[in-house]
């Protein structure tokens, strides 16, 4: 799903695809004889009598989010003390736009449990494993349904914000802004007065740009469902669109390096830092990111945070992104799929999961699991605004998507580049036409349910 940035890049990007798929195809054939010659095993010891304790190892895919990874990893061992002859391997993804899971998808080795965005269900749905009469799909209150089942459970829902020093708000002489004109005209009068990155953004990982041009268009747009909507669109982008002015307010703070002169030069935790050793003034991110804070700083002495206001005036409301995020999903074609589901209905317990939510300090999806975060509850207290429940889940968008090769990430990464905003939209609406007529004529009944 990546746009089109060049010859050079696309064949870059092909080999680099062709180079993991090459790797993939070698392991599972490794993998494979492993699989048969444990398999000629088990059949000698059924021979032999049952065996009902036989070793077990699931694979528990997360992204590379130090809090989780940290937490799942102390955890699981605790299931082993339930379960002797389960283990349960905590792995790690190492990105979370899809792309590393895609090349598991096509050798047919995806971990047994794992976590999927919601935009992403869509792909992976018919390697998916129905959860509709788990416990945990009963207490969860965002369940992801994709034609009539049930395949993936959120494991935390999270609002967005931006992050902020009070201490360099005082200093500079800037307030909350409320409105997105006021948002930018406090990143410029804090890069006037010299002395700190007014955001910290790090854009050398285009998933950094999520919260501006991910979230920008829905929110400016007041459409929950944006990516359904546009899905029926035969050209979504262009003049006055919601995407122009969210690219068009990127375009402006790379121009005016108004997150500093290396932004793209820079990962996440390069970003964080800057944040966190306070030489940036604001970074945006969603609760999640707290726990991490807390971790690198050890307090919240000098820390707050408010809604990114996409409102064009005051009268308007005030709304946050709130979404689920981390569905969890099962590997239908996992040789433990039981052994998973027991595991997954584990984690969704009532005293694990509450254990989980107040670490991660994100909102419980459990509707007998409260989550009632001090930091946030204060937060929410002081800049109060109303919750804008954003739908990631369309099956049609991820379909032109994907033909389209639509990656709003990978465009944010070419704004800051210097790539016209214009140019991009006219090469996106193109792409996306030609899809969405492709879809239309081979399968014009398709999405008629």
């Amino acid at each position: 799903m990546k746009m089109r940035i060049g010859t050079g890049t696309a064949l870059l990007v092909t080999l680099i695809f062709i180079g993991f798929l090459a790797v993939y195809i070698v392991l599972s054939r490794l993998e494979m004889i492993n699989k048969d010659y444990s398999l000629s095993t088990q059949m000698l010891q059924s021979e032999q009598g049952p065996n009902h304790n036989q070793p077990v190892k699931i694979k528990f895919g997360m992204w590379e989010t130090k809090t989780d990874v940290e937490f799942w990893t102390r955890k699981v061992r605790e299931y082993s003390v339930i379960k002797p002859n389960v283990t349960v391997q905590v792995e790690t993804i190492p990105d979370n736009s899809g792309q590393y899971l895609k090349v598991r998808l096509a050798v047919s080795d995806l971990p047994d449990v794992f976590y999927l965005k919601a935009a992403d269900l869509p792909i992976y749905k018919n390697s998916l494993q129905p959860l509709d009469h788990l416990n945990a799909t009963s207490r969860n209150k965002y369940p992801a349904e994709l034609d009539g089942e049930i395949l993936g459970l959120p494991l935390v829902s999270f609002t967005e914000y931006v992050f902020y020093h009070p201490s360099v708000f005082q200093e500079v002489g800037v307030e909350v802004p409320q409105t997105i004109s006021e948002f930018m005209s406090v990143l410029e009068k804090i890069k006037l007065h010299g002395k700190y990155i007014p955001i910290a953004i790090g854009g050398k990982e285009d998933w950094t740009f999520y919260p501006f041009i991910e979230f920008g268009p829905p929110m400016l747009k007041g459409d929950e469902n944006y990516l359904a909507n546009i899905s029926n669109m035969k050209e979504p982008f262009g003049k006055g669109s919601a995407f122009e002015k969210a690219a068009y307010m990127l375009k402006r703070i790379a121009d005016n390096q108004l997150a500093g002169s290396n932004a793209l030069g820079i990962g996440f935790d390069q970003a964080t830092q800057l944040f966190q050793s306070n030489q940036a003034a604001m970074i945006a991110m969603g609760q999640w990111y707290y726990s991490d804070h807390m971790t690198k700083v050890g307090d919240d002495k000098d820390l707050d945070a408010f809604p990114l206001p996409w409102r064009t005036s005051r009268e308007e409301r005030l709304q946050a992104i709130t979404i689920p995020d981390q569905y969890i999903a099962i590997n239908k074609n996992s040789q433990n799929t039981e052994e998973a589901t027991a595991f997954l209905e584990w984690v969704f317990s009532t005293s694990v999961y509450q254990t989980y939510i107040l670490n991660s300090q994100n909102s419980s999806t459990l509707t007998d699991v409260a989550s009632s975060p001090a930091f946030f509850n204060k937060v929410n207290r002081k800049h109060p605004f109303e919750s804008f429940m954003y739908d990631g889940i369309s099956q049609k968008f991820a379909i032109i998507k994907n033909a389209a090769h639509y990656d709003e990430k990978k465009m944010a990464q070419e704004i800051f580049a210097g790539a016209s905003v214009d140019d991009i939209q006219k090469r996106m609406n193109e792409d996306w036409s030609k899809a969405l007529q492709s879809i239309d004529v081979h399968n014009p009944t398709f999405f008629d349910n």
